[in-house]
C-alpha cells in the first residue's frame, strides 16, 4: 500500500497526489483520443456528414463554453489559494457553475430532443451524444470530487486539502480542453 504523503517522494519528484492525477489524465486522454479517433474515421467515410451549425444550438455550446472556462478560472484560483478555506471557496463556486453547466446542457438536451434529434437519426448525432455524454458524466464526476475535497477538509486538514485542490484544478483544466475539442468538432465544423 503507497502511504498518502503530501511530501514530495525522493522516487517521483512529485507528491503521491500529482502523480495519481497524471496517470488517471493520462487514461482519460487514452479514453477521448479513442473518441476522436472514431469520429475522425467516421466523419472522413461518410458520404454525408451535417455542419453542426446547422443541427446544433451554438448559443446553448457557447454558454456552456464560457461557463467552462469561468469555472476552470475558478478551480485553477483555488489551487493557487494560501489557505485550504480559500480553496474551498473556490471550489463551491467552481461546483455551481459545474451545476449550470449541466443545466445548460440538460435544456440543450431536451431542446434537441423534442425537435426529434436522437443518436439513432445519423452517426453525426450518435457522436454528438457519445460525446457531450461522456463529457457531461465527466462534470458530473468533478463535482462530485469537488464536493468531496469541500467536505474533507475538516477531516483530513489544510496540507492534504490542498493537494486535492491542485489535482482537481487539473482535472478541471482536462475538462475545459476536452470540451473545446468537441466544441470545434461538432458545434463549429
Amino acid at each position: 500500500m503507497i502511504p498518502y504523503t503530501v511530501e514530495r517522494r525522493a522516487d517521483t519528484g512529485v507528491s503521491n497526489v500529482t502523480m495519481g492525477i497524471w496517470l488517471f489524465l493520462a487514461s482519460e486522454v487514452m479514453l477521448f483520443g479513442g473518441l476522436f479517433s472514431a469520429y475522425a474515421l467516421l466523419r472522413v467515410s461518410a458520404t454525408a456528414w451535417p455542419n453542426g451549425r446547422d443541427v446544433l444550438s451554438l448559443a446553448f455550446g457557447a454558454t456552456n463554453t464560457v461557463i467552462l472556462f469561468v469555472m476552470t478560472g475558478l478551480a485553477w484560483r483555488a489551487r493557487s489559494a494560501a489557505t485550504a478555506a480559500a480553496a474551498r471557496r473556490g471550489l463551491l463556486f467552481a461546483s455551481l457553475l459545474a451545476i449550470a453547466f449541466l443545466a445548460v446542457k440538460s435544456a440543450e438536451y431536451s431542446d434537441e430532443i423534442g425537435r426529434g434529434l436522437l443518436p439513432k437519426v445519423n452517426t453525426f448525432l450518435a457522436m454528438y451524444f457519445t460525446l457531450t455524454g461522456l463529457h457531461a458524466l465527466h462534470v458530473i464526476c468533478g463535482l462530485v470530487a469537488n464536493l468531496w475535497a469541500i467536505v474533507g477538509l475538516a477531516r483530513v486538514g489544510d496540507q492534504m486539502t490542498l493537494g486535492r485542490v491542485r489535482a482537481l484544478a487539473l482535472y478541471w483544466a482536462f475538462v475545459d480542453i476536452v470540451w473545446m475539442i468537441i466544441f470545434v468538432l461538432m458545434y463549429l465544423t
